[in-house]
Formats: C-alpha cells, structure tokens, sequence
C-alpha cells in the first residue's frame, strides 16, 4: 500500500492539478490526503481528472482556508464510513483482499493560535473511541520547538 499527505497550497493555483494528478499517477498510490486545498467544492470532472478510480471525499475551506481531500483506490478499498470534524477527515477503510479494516485521518491543524487547542482536542475525539490501526498525516501546524518553524514566526501567546 502507498500512500502519501501533502499540503498543496491552494488547489486551484495554475499547475497544481496536474501537478497532484502525475503525482498519484507516477507514484501508482493507493490513497492521497491533500490539505489546504483553499476549496469550498469539487465536481466530479475535476476529481476525475486526479484519478478516475478513486473513492473522493472533502472537507470544504472556510473562505480560502484550509480544506481537506482525501482519495481512496476503490479497486482496492471499499470505503465504510467518512467522518468530518473541522480539523480532520476520518475515513473507515476495508481493504477488498485481505478485509484488513483500518482507518486513514487526514488533519489540517489550525495555523493560529486561538484554534491549535480546538484541533487537539478534536484529534483526541477522532481516536478515543477507535482502537485498531490507524494511518493519520497531514499538516499539524504544530511544532515543539522555535527552531522548527522555517520562517522564525513564532506566536507564543
């Protein structure tokens, strides 16, 4: 299984559909998590465009912020169940060959203070009442340390 998260920047910037689409190709994935699509909706041509046999789920931005997509291979997995919260995606996933169940979390933290607690504690309801495996990615918007942020901006209010 191949997988990957990425935080494209903005979806609708020129370039980065097809962009998002060779990488999926290329990479033969078999799910993808994209955060900070920047997109209130996707229509089916465009979804199908990134890859026709994917199972497509979204988070919509607020304004032109954030907004999660998330695609599942559906010759690979069926899909048992999409949860949305204002942070993350959750989707149930069945693998069809071995019926291995597991679950993918694409998260997309809050970039501002005022809303890293809310994430967290939205993270901590997306697991506590599930306890088998778990693929979780994304952009955390979380660091531990000053020296991590790649602009030295740090808000420590």
């Amino acid at each position: 299984m191949i997988g990957a998260f990425w935080n494209i920047r903005g979806l609708n910037k020129e370039g980065r559909l097809q962009c998002l689409a060779d990488f999926v190709k290329d990479n033969s994935l078999d799910f993808v998590g994209i955060q900070e699509t920047k997109k209130e909706t996707f229509n089916e041509t465009f979804l199908s465009y990134i890859h026709k046999d994917f199972f497509w789920h979204s988070l919509p931005a607020t304004g032109s912020a954030g907004g999660i997509l998330v695609g599942l291979n559906d010759r690979k997995f069926e899909v048992l169940a999409c949860m949305n919260g204002e942070f993350c995606v959750s989707v149930m996933v069945k693998n069809y060959v071995d019926k291995f169940v597991w679950r993918l979390i694409i998260v997309y933290g809050s970039p501002y203070e005022d809303g890293k607690l809310r994430f967290i504690q939205e993270l901590e309801t997306f697991l506590v009442n599930w306890d088998g495996p778990t693929v979780i990615g994304g952009d955390f918007n979380l660091v531990s340390c000053c020296n991590e942020k790649n602009n030295g901006v740090v808000n420590v209010k």
